[in-house]
């Protein structure tokens, strides 16, 4: 359990250390564009619920595409008569 713990503790210090490859600000981007996608719906309430209609929209569209949408009562199971 201490091999995890240190090897854990290593690859931090690697990554966020003062020694580290990657500066401190490089790490600002990732981490503002990780809260800015949970925040999204929050800040832009009207273009998260269009979105979510126009997902709605396009799975029923290829659902009904790929023959297994709605049917409506006038198609279902009538035949021309001859």
């Amino acid at each position: 359990m201490d091999n995890a713990v240190d090897t854990s503790y290593r690859v931090v210090e690697v990554l966020f250390g003062p020694d580290s490859g990657i500066p401190w600000w490089a790490w600002t981007a990732p981490i503002f564009l990780v809260f800015a996608r949970l925040m999204y719906p929050v800040m832009f309430p009207e273009t998260a619920a269009a979105e979510g209609e126009t997902d709605r929209r396009l799975a029923e569209f290829r659902r009904e595409r790929d023959g297994r949408g709605k049917q409506s009562k006038d198609k279902k199971g009538k035949k021309g008569k001859k």
